[in-house]
């Protein structure tokens, strides 16, 4: 199974300033800094004796060591034109690499690469739209630009990484919060990849669409759980709407047949509970797999018997007061009155509608 991550879970400290960003701003001059080897433009959230927090044009947060040659320049805070940021890529990725526009992406990738990693980033965002809207999921147009960098090996993604101080092995690709890019690479199983691509672009998608939220605490199982939907490559396919049968996540699917008794009603409901109430499952190396699958299979359920409790899960997580601590016993309570029933009447909902599959 393909382990994904949404990389660079963002600070309590950061999330607090994001929070604040609208009042922030108008208090707030416009800085210069420099970051990631670049000159740079921002906002500066808050200074620390040695530590300023600073949000790109970009959307890119840095956290910056306390450093003299931050200087207030003139003007005001405004996002990146995407015309402005592609140039700006160009010269940070160099010669080797091309930027492709597409309608919602800039996505850098090896020269002569062809439009194939393009219109996979733009197909996974529209079919991203077209599912959630469809649902009643509340969906808006993101901020700031979103980037996509396509790395010509695995070698060569790695290396990109450590040189952010991500800490992350044994992946295809992940979505980075804090940079609000997709980074993947294009020398190894193109199915494979292409899935992980459609995961990570599933999170940029909500993230971006406020279908998530960067400033409060959602459930790891719902924004796992969004990301395994979307693996699937019928996802992507907008001709038609394609039966469910068909937008099964396989490997997920096989993995609940292999460890459960799919025929008790009951045998997820444990682990639907654990999940429901906490994210030790994903931090757990012999529980991980099965955590990003039974989300897969409850977000999944959701979306296609529950749509109304799917849009409800959805909108009620992202419309949670900012930094409010968000308890066990809280989001038991949500979910049950949300879904309309307990969790082992919900596995039983749930088991069946696989079996059916």
């Amino acid at each position: 199974m393909i382990i994904h991550c949404c990389a660079i879970r963002l600070t309590l400290t950061i999330l607090l300033l994001l929070a604040s960003l609208t009042t922030i701003q108008a208090q707030s001059p416009l800085v210069e800094f420099t970051a990631v080897g670049k000159l740079q433009q921002g906002l500066r959230l808050v200074e620390f004796s040695n530590e300023t927090v600073i949000i790109g044009r970009d959307g890119w947060l840095h956290s910056l060591q306390a450093d003299p040659s931050i200087r207030v320049v003139e003007g005001q805070y405004e996002p990146l034109p995407a015309t402005q940021l592609r140039n700006e890529l160009r010269a940070e990725f160099g010669r080797d690499f091309e930027v492709v526009a597409t309608q919602h992406f800039l996505v850098v990738q090896p020269v002569a690469r062809g439009k194939l990693w393009p219109d996979l980033f733009e197909q996974s965002h529209r079919a991203f739209l077209s599912f959630m809207s469809r649902r009643g999921v509340n969906v808006r147009n993101g901020r700031f630009p979103m980037v996509a960098i396509v790395f010509p090996d695995e070698k060569a993604m790695y290396d990109e990484f450590r040189r952010l101080k991500i800490d992350k092995s044994r992946v295809a690709g992940i979505y980075a919060n804090a940079s609000n890019r997709v980074m993947t690479h294009d020398n190894g199983r193109r199915d494979w990849t292409a899935a992980t691509v459609r995961h990570e672009a599933a999170h940029q998608s909500a993230f971006n669409t406020g279908v998530h939220s960067r400033i409060n605490d959602t459930p790891q199982w719902i924004t796992e759980g969004i990301g395994q939907l979307f693996e699937p490559v019928a996802m992507t396919d907008l001709r038609l709407a394609a039966p469910a049968a068909e937008l099964v996540n396989v490997e997920s699917m096989q993995l609940l047949k292999t460890k459960f008794a799919l025929h008790d009603g009951n045998s997820l409901a444990d682990s639907m509970k654990q999940l429901i109430s906490d994210d030790t499952m994903f931090k757990d190396d012999q529980q991980i797999e099965t955590a990003y699958a039974i989300s897969w299979a409850m977000m999944f359920y959701l979306a296609h018997r529950q749509t109304d409790a799917f849009a409800n899960v959805l909108n009620h997580t992202v419309n949670r007061q900012p930094f409010e601590a968000y308890t066990r016993d809280q989001k038991m309570k949500d979910f049950l009155r949300i879904v309309g029933c307990d969790t082992h009447e919900f596995s039983k909902r749930v088991t069946r509608y696989l079996l059916s599959l």
